[in-house]
């Protein structure tokens, strides 16, 4: 694959995991889902590829077979898709400038790992953890 092809399938994959996670998000929101996702990357925890890190089983919910959203895709006009694709783009180009946050999860779920005295961040109806 040619780097520019590269870059294409990172940015890609990137704004659609904000986008099906996401997208009812204001920016700021969109911005820390996309950095979560780079924290990953970035982490020796987990794999080092977006594709990996978003499709890791039971990671992000919006790539999980029983999750409805598996098949929703992005109109490319949309300007809720022009925000995902911004954000990240703009953690591509700049990494580890919003957050350290590396989970979240939606308000009004309470996943088994959640831990309240690991909370970086609230945005939008997410709440964010560096763990």
């Amino acid at each position: 694959m040619t780097e520019t092809a590269e870059l294409l399938a990172r940015r890609y994959t990137l704004a659609l995991n904000v986008f099906r996670e996401g997208r009812g998000e204001p920016l700021i929101g969109k911005l820390y889902i996309a950095q979560v996702t780079e924290n990953r990357v970035r982490d020796s925890r987990w794999p080092d590829t977006y594709v990996s890190v978003i499709t890791q089983r039971l990671q992000f919910s919006a790539f999980n077979r029983n999750d409805p959203n598996i098949t929703v895709f992005p109109d490319e006009l949309s300007p809720v898709w022009a925000d995902c694709v911004a954000a990240g783009d703009f953690v591509i180009a700049a990494p580890a400038v919003l957050t350290r946050a590396n989970h979240y999860h939606a308000v009004g779920v309470r996943p088994p790992w959640a831990d309240d005295s690991k909370i970086v961040a609230r945005q939008g109806s997410h709440i964010f953890y560096e763990l």
